[in-house]
């Protein structure tokens, strides 16, 4: 006899199977409690802040084609995890021009022409850059817990493309030279950081 088994909506915990303990109605009270309550740490890191991106791999390689390599990794997009364990099938990219690669948790990988996502809460994978019929450079994106090198080469304001893909949540200056840098008004945005430097040198930022 084959047995149904109920799965909650909302984090798929698997209702106890009944006529057992005679208990049902508590066990039932129980399960429906956790699965409106509980939090998986990706709830609580990756949607709830409004954090998405690669976590670790899909690296872009160039291509005699206009579809770039793509190995496997892990990322977030709408809160939600994907791991393929293959490396996944992706559209070519639009020839001779520079293009972003995204992914949405629910249609998939796309092409953009702005290192801004079309969705709120789409992973940013990478830029390529093409000519009329290969990939000939890419860029990889900053994963969801990144750094990215500083150089100012005077003093004044500079601006650095974060390759986020979103505005970040924070961000850390740490200076590897004798200069200041400092953040701007506004200090970032979707695509950039916009920063001050007292002169020329280094430093990294730290960006999530």
């Amino acid at each position: 006899m084959a047995v149904t088994r109920t799965v909650l909506p909302r984090k798929g915990i698997i209702q106890s199977q009944h006529g057992f303990t005679g208990y049902e109605a508590d066990q039932d009270a129980n399960a429906l409690l956790l699965d409106s309550n509980v939090a998986f740490i990706s709830d609580l890191m990756f949607n709830d802040l409004g954090i998405n991106g690669v976590g670790s791999g899909f690296a872009l390689s160039t291509s005699s084609t206009l579809t770039p390599g793509l190995a496997t990794g892990a990322l977030y997009a709408q809160g939600q995890r994907y791991a393929p364990a293959s490396a996944p099938a992706i559209s070519g990219a639009p020839a001779s021009v520079t293009s972003y690669l995204f992914y949405n948790s629910s249609s998939g990988f796309y092409w953009q022409a702005s290192a801004v996502a079309a969705t709120a809460g789409d992973a940013l994978i990478g830029q390529v850059v093409t000519s009329a019929t290969a990939v000939t450079a890419v860029t990889q994106a900053t994963k969801i817990m990144g750094q990215i090198a500083l150089a100012p080469s005077a003093a004044g304001n500079f601006t650095v493309q974060h390759f986020l893909g979103r505005k970040p949540v924070g961000v850390v200056i740490q200076v590897t030279s004798n200069i200041a840098i400092w953040f701007q008004t506004p200090a970032y945005d979707a695509m950039n950081l916009y920063l001050s430097s007292s002169g020329s040198g280094t430093g990294v930022a730290l960006i999530w």
